[in-house]
């Protein structure tokens, strides 16, 4: 089951979302990236399922805060 990175703001509305193991793309990149908040924001990791991973921005957001971070 993938894992995802959610970032949160001080109200703790979605602000945005990575997979955890995300790897970066072209020669010249990093192995990997990530993302990171401001000093307002947490960031916080859950798994969810692969049909879920797989929806686009605005639907996971709504998925992850019903399902999960309520």
């Amino acid at each position: 089951m993938p894992a995802l990175k959610v970032l949160l703001n001080e109200n703790g509305d979605i602000v945005g979302t990575a997979h955890a193991a995300a790897p970066a793309s072209g020669k010249s990149g990093p192995d990997h990236v990530t993302i990171v908040g401001r000093p307002s924001q947490r960031l916080v990791e859950i798994t969810v399922d692969d049909k879920t991973a797989a929806l686009d921005a605005e639907e996971l957001h709504r998925e992850i805060k019903a399902m999960r971070l309520q």
